[in-house]
């Protein structure tokens, strides 16, 4: 039987506030994510990280979806690249402009162009901060050659994109333990932390660790949750929370916000309103 994640274990990983401190100094993250097919996704990822507690969110994102990321919410730093997917050339200036963040999370939005993971790769080679693999930026992993990265790195696939990962046809259950065993093998193999999302969670460190989140809702299918995850995920890295520890306070939270809309709405709710419940049930 694996361990559960609660309250109480989730409640000592996050950081206390200096009352002293200044904006900054809470978290800086950069996502990079959206495409000409998806402006939203970089967008709730934003919202996660923001109803979360960073102090500064950053949007990097193609021309095409420049206008629509900056106009949808003032609180958000948005910049831009030419094209309409990530590539290689524009990887290049999101590296340095990357090294002023504490965390970085790619993936939500880019698509599946074949320049993407090409640009995934020179992002993950080339700026070690702690990072957060979502959607199509998993598929990265299938191509990079040497293994392990430089930087902490989370990656959070549902079992689907988690299939493809290991071209396996496997769905991960701890009644079945040789998918558990999978699972720990990919996260000490590779040096990655996985937060698989399902019904139940399960979160897998690179030492070996497993544990299980069961908060959350069936109303949570709702399209963009997954977005809104990856940025709170990588909000808690920006604070200073270990890799492991970020995923497993990101899954427990993240369920805690979906309960907290269903107590009120039942299942119509949207993956924003996930992310505007974030304060109340991190508070």
């Amino acid at each position: 039987m694996l361990k559960s994640i609660n309250r109480s274990t989730v409640k000592k990983l996050l950081p206390l506030r200096r009352h002293d401190s200044h904006k900054g100094q809470n978290g800086r993250l950069l996502i990079v994510g959206g495409s000409i097919d998806y402006y939203g996704p970089p967008i709730l990822a934003g919202l996660g990280a923001l109803y979360s507690g960073s102090d500064l969110v950053y949007l990097y994102v193609p021309e095409c979806n420049f206008d629509a990321a900056r106009s949808m919410y003032p609180d958000f730093v948005v910049k831009k690249y030419e094209g309409n997917y990530l590539s290689e050339r524009a990887a290049s200036q999101i590296v340095e402009f990357g090294k002023k963040c504490d965390a970085v999370v790619i993936g939500p939005g880019l698509g599946d162009d074949e320049k993407v993971v090409d640009g995934v790769i020179e992002i993950l080679n080339n700026l070690h901060i702690p990072t957060v693999l979502d959607a199509d930026a998993i598929r990265s992993l299938k191509k990079i050659e040497k293994f392990p990265l430089e930087q902490p790195v989370v990656i959070t696939p549902h079992q689907n994109e988690f299939r493809n990962m290991v071209d396996r046809e496997v769905v991960v259950n701890e009644k079945d333990s040789k998918s558990v065993i999978l699972l720990r093998s990919i996260s000490m193999d590779l040096n990655i932390n996985v937060l698989l999302k399902g019904r139940i969670d399960y979160v897998s460190s690179v030492e070996g660790n497993v544990e299980t989140n069961n908060t959350g809702n069936p109303g949570m299918t709702v399209g963009g949750s997954g977005d809104v995850l990856a940025g709170l995920v990588g909000s808690f890295l920006a604070q200073g929370v270990g890799a492991y520890d970020a995923a497993r306070c990101a899954a427990f939270y993240m369920g805690k916000a979906g309960d907290f809309m269903f107590k009120n709405k039942g299942i119509s709710y949207s993956a924003s309103d996930i992310a505007f419940a974030l304060p109340y049930v991190l508070k």
